[in-house]
C-alpha cells in the first residue's frame, strides 16, 4: 500500500502533452502521461489504430485474458479504473482497509495495453505461420520474445523510477534496465535489443537457464559485457509465465492460434516462416527481428 501511495503522485506529476489526447484510451491509468513521455508508446498506439484496432472498456481479469484466444481479435478489453485508483489514493484514510480495495482493483487491472496491442501489430510484420505444430510453437515463442523485448525497450524509455511505478500498476510489464546499454543509441542499442530478444527466446523455448549464457556467447561473440548484462536482465522474466502459463496456453490453443493466423495472413500470400529447430542456429531470423524493431523506430 505504501508503494501505491507513493506511485500515484509520482505518475500524476508526469507532464501531459495536449497533442496526445486524441490517442488516449479513456480511463486507462496514466495513459496520457505515458503517451507524452514515450515515443515508443505513441508509435505502438498509432500502429495499432492504423490496422483498425480498438479498445473495449470492460472488466477483464488477468486470468480471463491469459486463458483465451482473444489476442487474435483487434479489440482489446481493459478495466477502466483510473478514476477509482485516484479516488482510492485521495480517500484511503477514510477506509477501514484500503488494501482490500487496492487488491480487488489489481485483480481486474493487470492487462498492459502496450503489450497486448503489440501482439496484434507483430502478427502483421512477420512472415506467415508454419503449418506444422512444432513450427507453430517456435513461431509463437518468437513473437512472444519480440513483444517482451518491446516491453523492455519501453521501460528503458520511461526511466527507472517511473517504469517501476507503472509496472506495479501493470500499465507496463517490465521496468527500465540499470546498465549502461539502456542509455546507448542507434546501432549499439539495437544490438542490445537483439541480444535481449535472443535471451528471451531461449528462456521461452525452455533452454536450461544454466546454458543460456553460453548460447548467447556462441551466437553473439565479441560482446562479453553486453551479453552478461543482457542475460541477467533477460532472465528476470517470470518463471511462472515461461514454465507454466505460456506452455499451457500453447498446449491448449496452438491449433486455434495457427488457424487464426492462417486466416489473417491468407490474403497477403508469401512463404512460411521456418524458424530453425536449434536456437543455436538462429541467424537469418535476426533480419525479422530487425524488421520489427524498424517498424517501432528502435
Amino acid at each position: 500500500m505504501k508503494k501505491f501511495l507513493d506511485d500515484i503522485p509520482l505518475l500524476s506529476e508526469m507532464k501531459t502533452n495536449k497533442n496526445v489526447l486524441s490517442m488516449q484510451v479513456e480511463e486507462y491509468p496514466f495513459d496520457a502521461q505515458v503517451l507524452s513521455a514515450s515515443p515508443l508508446y505513441r508509435k505502438s498506439r498509432k500502429l495499432y489504430t492504423e490496422l483498425g484496432g480498438s479498445y473495449l472498456p470492460r472488466a477483464c481479469s488477468t486470468m480471463r485474458s491469459l486463458m483465451s484466444t482473444d489476442l487474435f481479435k483487434d479489440e482489446i478489453e481493459y478495466t477502466p479504473c483510473e478514476t477509482e485508483l485516484l479516488w482510492l489514493h485521495a480517500h484511503h484514510r477514510e477506509l477501514h482497509d484500503p488494501k482490500d480495495l487496492l487488491d480487488a482493483l489489481a485483480a481486474l487491472s493487470g492487462i498492459s495495453l502496450f503489450h497486448e496491442q503489440n501482439h496484434r501489430i507483430v502478427w502483421r510484420l512477420l512472415p506467415n505461420v508454419p503449418t506444422d505444430q512444432a513450427g507453430t510453437i517456435r513461431y509463437l515463442n518468437f513473437i512472444e520474445s519480440l513483444v517482451v523485448t518491446l516491453d523492455l525497450a519501453l521501460g528503458d524509455e520511461v526511466g527507472a523510477e517511473r517504469s517501476l511505478a507503472l509496472e506495479r500498476l501493470k500499465v507496463i510489464y517490465r521496468p527500465a534496465g540499470s546498465d549502461k546499454w539502456t542509455r546507448s543509441k542507434n546501432e549499439e542499442y539495437r544490438q542490445y535489443l537483439r541480444t535481449l530478444f535472443y535471451v528471451t527466446y531461449l528462456l521461452i523455448s525452455l533452454v536450461d537457464v544454466r546454458d543460456i549464457a553460453k548460447c548467447v556467447e556462441y551466437v553473439f561473440p565479441n560482446q562479453k559485457q553486453m551479453n552478461r548484462v543482457a542475460v541477467r536482465r533477460g532472465l528476470d522474466l517470470s518463471e511462472l509465465f515461461t514454465q507454466t502459463t505460456n506452455r499451457e496456453w500453447q498446449k491448449r490453443y496452438w491449433k486455434q492460434a495457427q488457424t487464426s493466423l492462417l486466416k489473417l495472413q491468407k490474403k497477403r500470400g508469401g512463404d512460411e516462416f521456418e524458424i530453425v529447430e536449434d536456437p543455436l542456429d538462429l541467424e537469418n531470423e535476426f533480419a525479422v527481428v530487425d524488421r520489427v524493431l524498424d517498424a517501432f523506430h528502435l
